[in-house]
C-alpha cells in the first residue's frame, strides 16, 4: 500500500469511514464495498461528487453494504483486517494517481482503484445491485479531471513547496484536527487554531497578544461554525507570495499566519475570535523584517 503521506484529506477520510463501516456492521473485515461508501461519506470530494452525480446516496448505498457480507455476533478487534481486494484497490488506486501524474492519491483515484481490482471484492456487487457500471464511474472521473476539478491536496504543498519545519506541523495538525472532527476541508479555522497551538513559532505568542480567544475559536469548530471562512488553498499561495516577497528561501508559519492578515476571510476570522488583524500583522512584519 502506498505511503498515508500520499493520501489526500479527503482519502484519509474515506478510509476512516471504512473502517468504521466495517465496525458499525459487525463485519469480520474490510471489503472494497466498505472503501467505496467511505468515498461517498467523504463529503465535499471528487469521489462522492462522482457518486452523487450516479445518484447513488450514502444511506442507500449502506443498506446494501450492510447486507453484502454476514454480521459476526462476537467481539471483534478494534482494527478490522482489510480483505486482498481492498488492499488490491489500494494498488490500483496508486498506479492510477501515478499515471494520472497526482502527487497525491485522491478519493478519485480510490474509485479508479476500486473499478481495476481484478480481486472478488463486494463493491463489484454492490454497484451490481444499483445498476452502476465501473466504466461509469470512470468516465465520470475522467471528465471531472479533464475539466481541472480535481481538488486542493496538502500532499501536493508539502511535495511542491519550501515549508519550514514548524509551517509542515502546523499543516498537519490542521489536517488532523479537521479529520478528527470529521469536517469535509481544512480551513482557515483549523489553521488558525494549529498556528496559535503551536509555541515554536512567535506567530503564537503574536496571536496570545493581539487577543486571540483560541477556546472559543475549538469551541467554533466542535460546532463546525469556524468552517465558514475559507479553505486553506488561497492561504497557502499568499504565504507562498509573503515568503517570496520578504525574500525568504522557504516558507514558514510566521508566512502563514501573515497571509490571514492579508486574507479579507481571514481578517473576519480573526476578528471573529477576538484577534486585531492589524495588530498581527504589525508584530509580524516587526519580526520578519527586523
Amino acid at each position: 500500500m502506498a505511503s498515508s503521506h500520499r493520501y489526500s484529506h479527503h482519502a484519509l477520510r474515506a478510509l476512516q469511514h471504512a473502517a468504521t463501516l466495517a465496525s458499525g456492521f459487525q463485519h469480520a473485515y474490510q471489503d472494497t464495498g466498505h472503501l467505496l461508501v467511505g468515498v461517498i461519506l467523504a463529503e465535499g470530494s471528487i469521489g462522492a461528487q462522482v457518486m452523487s452525480d450516479l445518484s447513488l446516496s450514502p444511506t442507500i448505498a449502506g443498506v446494501y453494504l450492510k447486507r453484502l457480507l454476514p454480521r459476526v455476533e462476537e467481539d471483534l478487534p478494534k482494527t478490522l483486517p482489510r480483505s486482498t481486494a481492498f488492499d488490491e484497490a489500494l494498488k490500483q488506486a496508486a498506479t492510477e494517481s501515478d499515471w494520472l501524474g497526482s502527487h497525491y492519491i485522491g478519493t478519485e483515484h480510490l474509485l479508479l482503484g476500486i473499478t481495476r481490482t481484478t480481486q472478488p471484492g463486494n463493491a463489484n456487487e454492490l454497484l451490481r445491485l444499483v445498476d452502476i457500471s465501473p466504466e461509469q464511474i470512470r468516465r465520470r472521473i475522467r471528465l471531472l479531471v479533464s475539466d481541472q476539478k480535481v481538488g486542493f491536496s496538502l500532499d501536493t504543498v508539502r511535495t511542491n513547496a519550501r515549508l519550514s519545519e514548524v509551517a509542515r506541523r502546523v499543516l498537519n495538525a490542521a489536517e488532523q484536527m479537521a479529520l478528527s472532527l470529521e469536517h469535509s476541508t481544512v480551513s482557515m479555522g483549523h489553521l488558525l487554531w494549529a498556528l496559535a497551538q503551536e509555541r515554536r513559532s512567535v506567530g503564537s505568542d503574536i496571536l496570545r497578544r493581539s487577543g486571540l480567544n483560541d477556546v472559543l475559536l475549538r469551541t467554533a469548530l466542535d460546532r463546525r461554525e469556524a468552517m465558514r471562512f475559507g479553505k486553506l488553498d488561497i492561504v497557502i499561495q499568499e504565504a507562498v507570495e509573503r515568503a517570496e516577497k520578504l525574500g525568504s528561501h522557504y516558507v514558514g508559519a510566521d508566512h502563514l499566519l501573515l497571509a490571514l492578515t492579508l486574507l479579507p476571510a481571514g481578517v473576519a476570522l480573526l476578528q471573529t475570535y477576538g484577534a486585531s488583524a492589524d495588530k498581527v500583522n504589525r508584530l509580524l512584519n516587526k519580526h520578519l523584517t527586523g
